[in-house]
């Protein structure tokens, strides 16, 4: 079985989402404690600023596909200690459908930026990590590798990512919108990986000609602004730097709150009240909401980039259909596999029974015992006749199974030929 269970922008508003992040730290810890109470032999977790979500693949139960959903959803809500009031929010799949949702996230039509494609390169690094340590199963690597395939096919053959790529460039856009000409403004972001390398990167296209960086590792702020020709700062002295900035975007990995009411107001006090705006791109969130009750603060976090979002949706939605078809065919094509590998264990047992029958018999055989040319041209002869038995037994399996894909039939095919057993 493989399934999911989730919550993304579409389910859950961002102080839901940021109770359920499953950083690197936490995927060893979270993959023990759920082997421990359910039938999981594999996970896949992934964590953005719109999602998390974990894939899981779970090895064969008398329980239902629902009853281990719900199973695996409850231990993951009892890992992070989350009560029934979020519950509600989380969605679950399970069988094709799990592969079908993770298509669609891969091509960006799970996004809030339809489309959109850092996700791709999310997927690669959390994959890369489960890869380290060792928590993905067989199930979910064909399908995460048969996601980037799709991923990569979308892209190539429609135009589901033209304007607007990532929040980032969304956020960069809102500015514009609210503060007008970008040559007069002066931005800092805060953050130097790669959602804040995007904020840079387009702060510069836009002709920013103010713009400053800022990293608690500071070589990363220096190595970002000597690409881009922007300024970096220490990250001890950012609360300054915000009397004079006009924006400042927040996009660091930081699980506590970084910029709080206490520690803005006397930064609106020197400013005499000119205008700031804020835009939090981080989950967990690195800006207290509270800050938005300072007079002059524009506080902006990822659902309140919604505005920008419906606008680049109807340039790409005529797209949306063209994508679901490569998809529903990737979605085919994993159902393919998946069906080869059950009927695998199967195949197996025919094709060595046969050649082990093959061999025991002519050993046994009186008639060449000691006649090697006889028992060579006999053994020849068996191999052949076990071939072609093999590859009768075989279609009529792949027929009887519908290429694998009923897992009942299969069972029954399984128990059959496993002639080892009895032997």
């Amino acid at each position: 079985m493989i399934g999911l269970i989730g919550l993304s922008h579409q389910t859950a508003m961002v102080e839901v989402r940021e109770k359920l992040v499953i950083s690197p730290e936490l995927v060893s810890d979270l993959f023990i404690y759920l082997k421990e109470v359910s039938p999981i032999t594999g996970i896949f977790a992934l964590t953005t600023c719109n999602r998390t979500e974990l894939y899981f693949e779970a090895s064969p139960t008398k329980e239902t596909e629902a009853s281990v959903l719900e199973m695996v959803k409850i231990a993951f809500l009892r890992f992070f200690s989350s009560g029934d009031e979020v519950h509600k929010y989380i969605f679950a799949f399970s069988g094709l459908e799990t592969a079908k949702h993770l298509f669609r996230v891969a091509t960006g039509l799970e996004s809030m930026i339809l489309g959109e494609y850092q996700i791709v390169s999310q997927l690669k690094e959390a994959y890369v990590n489960m890869e380290k340590l060792g928590v993905i199963g067989p199930l979910l690597k064909r399908m995460i590798q048969k996601a980037f395939e799709t991923g990569k096919l979308v892209r190539t053959n429609t135009n589901i990512n033209k304007g607007f790529v990532s929040v980032s460039s969304a956020a960069v856009a809102m500015i514009g919108k609210r503060l007008g000409a970008f040559y007069n403004i002066k931005a800092l972001s805060v953050g130097a990986g790669e959602t804040g390398t995007i904020v840079v990167q387009n702060l510069v296209k836009k002709e920013c000609k103010n713009v400053f960086v800022s990293n608690r590792t500071f070589q990363k702020a220096i190595n970002l602004a000597d690409k881009t020709n922007s300024i970096a700062i220490e990250f001890d002295n950012i609360i300054s730097n915000l009397e004079t900035v006009d924006v400042v975007l927040y996009s660091t990995g930081s699980k506590e709150v970084l910029l709080s009411k206490d520690l803005l107001y006397p930064v609106m006090q020197a400013r005499n009240s000119k205008p700031l705006l804020i835009i939090d791109l981080c989950i967990p969130r690195n800006v207290d909401p509270k800050v938005s009750d300072l007079d002059g603060v524009t506080l902006i976090d990822l659902d309140h980039l919604e505005e920008v979002v419906n606008a680049n949706f109807e340039m790409r939605k005529s797209e949306v259909g063209k994508a679901e078809e490569i998809i529903d065919k990737s979605v085919v094509d994993f159902e393919e596999w998946i069906g080869i590998r059950r009927l695998k264990c199967a195949i197996n047992s025919i094709t060595s029974t046969f050649k082990e029958v093959n061999s025991e018999e002519i050993g046994n055989y009186k008639k060449v015992k000691g006649n090697q040319t006889v028992k060579k041209h006999i053994a020849e002869y068996g191999d052949h006749l076990s071939a072609k038995f093999t590859r009768m037994l075989i279609k009529q399996l792949r027929d009887i199974t519908n290429e694998g894909r009923d897992p009942e039939k299969v069972k029954i095919v399984s128990d059959l030929f496993n002639f080892n057993e009895n032997r």
